[in-house]
């Protein structure tokens, strides 16, 4: 199916983003808060961008045109980022465009998503089948261009961006090549009535909870995503092995997405998040302090499953829930760029900062203690967690981030 290969070619661009995108920027000779406030830039944007696609989709019921103009716009970006390469432009121009490109390049997850849902009619089994080639593509990403750099050192920045830009174009052909799938029948609200009832549901004290709590989880992340490579490989490790242990984690959500529907008859969502929030402090002590020992650093990734995966599967689980019909798409919207892009973005403008200022040790301690807050916050929505049905939960295939 045209969607499996989809899905696994926007992975593709996120295998090499993530893992290598940091020390891409470092070799370009900005220093830590600089790579912080750049990567920032592109998490930043993941605010306004899925609102902004959102509410395309929701108006024109039509997702191609949507996907195939950010896509292109994504290539055309990244063509420019390059380009500042070339130029050893200012830190003032890559912010610009990088903000511009995690504006279009950042919201075409969810609505792939979208797409996904579509295609297979809410089909849980066909959705989760699908769904998986993204996190294959992560894989092959991650571990193949580790292993390509391993061997080819002194090309390391025109791998990773020629890579990049590589995948960005295959997107855009798979995307162009696609059918808009059936649309889905959505009544016709006016402004007037839409609004209101949705800002009200929204500002509900225990969703406001939920959503600060989810907006913590990702500041937590913050260090890992703009630093674990750096810091790995200021310890000896090759690029091959930082492609393997991020690989690691996503084959942790990927065994997550198994097991997953065996505990959620047995506990509660809101028990669930409890224990993904205090293994997710686990995690950041461990990498914090026991970077040196190779048992302690695989482990902590295989912790991956729970800060991440679960934390956002049981995210998915709640929005589906407390959003349907023709709020749903904006609901996810305001939940992804809210939580996963708000959070990121001050996350990794905050590791910038830590990263200076007190080291990796007390970097990743502080993202143990951020941890710690948003345990503090599950009190507040703990009963919103549990009233969504189990069964969404298990649908959920997380996005290998």
């Amino acid at each position: 199916m045209m969607m499996r290969t989809v899905l696994f070619v926007y992975f593709l661009s996120f295998g090499v983003f993530l893992p290598f995108f940091s020390p891409y920027l470092q070799a370009q000779g900005f220093n830590a808060q600089q790579v912080g406030a750049l990567l920032a830039a592109v998490m930043f944007a993941k605010i306004f961008g899925p609102l902004l696609l959102g509410w395309w989709v929701d108006h024109s019921n039509r997702l191609m045109p949507a996907l195939r103009s950010t896509a292109f716009l994504s290539l055309l970006l990244f063509a420019a980022v390059i380009g500042l390469t070339l130029i050893s432009a200012p830190f003032v121009w890559w912010l610009v465009v990088l903000l511009l490109f995690g504006l279009v390049w950042q919201p075409i997850l969810s609505q792939l998503d979208v797409l996904t849902l579509r295609i297979v009619a809410d089909d849980s089994h066909a959705y989760s089948a699908i769904r998986a080639w993204g996190s294959i593509g992560f894989i092959a990403a991650s571990v193949g261009l580790g292993w390509m750099i391993n061997l080819l050192p002194n090309y390391k920045t025109t791998l990773i961006s020629g890579f990049m830009l590589l995948f960005l174009f295959g997107l855009l052909m798979f995307l162009l090549a696609m059918p808009e799938p059936k649309t889905v029948p959505t009544p016709n609200l006016s402004s007037a009535h839409f609004w209101p009832g949705f800002w009200r549901h929204l500002r509900r004290p225990p969703m406001l909870g939920f959503l600060s709590m989810q907006f913590l989880v990702n500041v937590a992340h913050g260090v890992y995503y703009a630093f674990f490579s750096i810091y790995l490989a200021s310890k000896g490790y090759s690029a091959g092995v930082i492609g393997l242990l991020w690989a690691l984690g996503v084959v942790a959500e990927i065994v997550l997405f198994f097991v997953l529907p065996r505990f959620l008859g047995r506990f509660a969502l809101s028990t669930l998040f409890l224990l993904a929030i205090g293994l997710m402090a686990l995690r950041w002590v461990m990498i914090g302090t026991l970077i040196d020992s190779v048992f302690w650093l695989l482990l902590a990734q295989l912790l991956h499953a729970a800060s991440f995966g679960l934390t956002h599967a049981v995210g998915i689980t709640v929005m589906h829930q407390q959003f349907s019909g023709p709020m749903q798409a904006r609901g996810q919207a305001i939940f992804s760029g809210l939580s996963y892009g708000g959070g990121a973005a001050v996350g990794l403008l905050l590791a910038g900062f830590l990263w200076a200022h007190v080291g990796a040790t007390g970097a990743f301690l502080s993202m143990a203690f951020v941890s710690v807050l948003a345990g503090v916050m599950w009190f507040t929505c703990r009963r919103l967690m549990d009233d969504a049905p189990t069964f969404a939960a298990g649908e959920v295939l997380t996005d290998g981030v």
